[in-house]
């Protein structure tokens, strides 16, 4: 998994560290919060990034992207759409775009 490679995290800290590092700036600290009193809150979180990280190349990154921002809109709550308590799809989608360029330099032959 070329999160886990890039931060160095074993596979079973991948959708912890991942929820995290993708929350919203502000999220970050109610997070938390939110997880101990409400725990299926984040469930569509912790879906979304568990389909990035099977997710094989760049078109399956942005359907999936396409997916939870639908997600987004098609439930809205002011909890997760006007405060923000989510994580941040382009946060996301930057990091993946990221580790799949990377990924690619790295295997490109050398002349």
């Amino acid at each position: 998994m070329l999160f886990c490679q890039r931060f160095q995290c074993p596979a079973s800290e991948f959708e912890a560290r991942a929820f995290k590092k993708c929350l919203y700036w502000h999220a970050r600290l109610l997070a938390p919060m939110m997880r101990r009193l409400k725990p299926d809150f984040f469930a569509e979180d912790f879906k979304f990034i568990g389909y990035l990280g099977a997710s094989t190349g760049l078109r399956e990154i942005d359907v999936d992207l396409m997916n939870f921002r639908d997600v987004n809109l098609g439930r809205p709550s002011s909890w997760r759409t006007t405060l923000k308590l989510r994580v941040s799809g382009r946060k996301a989608g930057r990091l993946a775009h990221e580790l799949f360029a990377a990924d690619s330099e790295a295997n490109l032959p050398t002349p």
